[in-house]
């Protein structure tokens, strides 16, 4: 930061939970680029929860920390018209994820629901129903499949971070 065109411009911001993501949305909403950088051995080592709790921890703090930039002056709605449509939406997303937690907890609830009611979900199956389940379905696995084969982690890691993520 000492000396450099962008410790004086921007710096690291602190005093966030997700001071990376604060600082990087700065920066491109000053008109900064950034480049992904892919090194021949790893440029940075890091440790990974290796328990559930350790895992909810930090899934809390990002929460937390999201949150925190929704509500404030670093939210993507309010970025300066030098910030990329793609750049918007992707800080935009990072905003908007704890909250989803609301739809995913009705998700879960609601076949126990319906069990406990004895009214089913949806009032009748159709073919359009079930035509849009199958598609949905099948997107799902062909993106988790996508996402396997572009990060180059083997299934059994993958299986591992579904689990925690469930």
């Amino acid at each position: 930061e000492e000396k450099t065109e962008w410790g004086q411009r921007i710096g690291w911001i602190y005093g966030s939970v997700t001071e990376d993501v604060v600082t990087g949305y700065r920066m491109h909403n000053r008109g900064w680029k950034s480049v992904y950088c892919v090194t021949k051995r790893d440029a940075f080592r890091g440790t990974a929860p290796i328990n559930l709790t350790d895992r909810l921890h930090q899934v809390l703090r990002w929460a937390t920390g999201s949150v925190e930039i929704f509500f404030s002056r670093n939210n993507a709605l309010l970025a300066s018209p030098r910030m990329k449509l793609l750049q918007r939406i992707a800080y935009l997303n990072v905003g908007i994820y704890p909250f989803t937690s609301f739809f995913l907890i009705v998700y879960c609830f609601l076949p126990a629901l319906s069990l406990f009611s004895g009214q089913f979900i949806v009032s009748t199956l159709n073919v359009t129903f079930l035509a849009y389940l199958l598609i949905i379905t099948v997107t799902l696995c062909m993106l988790a499949v996508l996402e396997i084969k572009w990060s180059g982690i083997e299934l059994e890691e993958w299986w591992r971070n579904e689990q925690f993520w469930v």
